[in-house]
């Protein structure tokens, strides 16, 4: 069983149930927390606050559907960059940079011996998608390296957000085992 983090902030229950309700619903005025969980409105507000200034909600993001605001593909690009940029550059400018990169969903650095970033990008069609690869793999020949190209439609997203891994990790110590294809039995 997997111990918990000795830096991590205690949280009280109710704690835990002002950020469960936000978590399924980002938008929940403090006074529908309130009445479901039985505090005061105040309270709620202060638990928010402490949430907040904890570090643990940093922020209140949309669930965006990509299709309907124009992007239809996504890519998962697996990158290397290639030594000189690490000599040149800081981590911390170098993630800087990757971060502005306008077409990013999101970014991390990896490490490991045959990557050293993880993109979620989205365009616009499979042109777009084409042209900036080509851009990566011509402009800058000499600082990254495509390791890994996945693409996708954006019909094919199964899932986009973290209710359930935000949920387990608030109601136990450990994860509940889940089978994704249940054994069948024989007979």
């Amino acid at each position: 069983m997997q111990r918990s983090d000795p830096n991590a902030p205690k949280l009280t229950e109710n704690d835990k149930e002002v950020l469960r309700q936000i978590i399924e619903h980002a938008k929940i005025p403090d006074s529908k927390i309130a009445g479901d969980i039985g505090i005061s409105p105040q309270a709620v507000f202060k638990i928010r606050t402490k949430l907040e200034s904890l570090g643990i909600i940093k922020g209140y993001t949309p669930i965006i559907d990509y299709g309907k605001i124009g992007i239809h593909i996504l890519a998962v690009l697996i990158l290397r960059l290639k030594p000189d940029v690490w000599e040149r550059y800081p981590d911390d400018l170098v993630s800087e940079r990757i971060s502005k990169i306008p077409y990013i969903i999101s970014a991390y650095r990896v490490a490991d011996s045959r990557a050293s970033h993880i993109l979620l990008i989205g365009f616009r069609d499979t042109a777009q998608k084409e042209e900036y690869l080509m851009q990566l793999q011509t402009k800058y020949a000499n600082d990254i390296e495509i390791r890994e190209a996945y693409t996708f439609s954006v019909e094919k997203v199964i899932a986009q957000n973290s209710i359930g891994l935000l949920s387990e990790i608030i109601d136990k110590k450990s994860f509940s085992e889940y089978e994704i294809f249940p054994i069948r039995k024989k007979g």
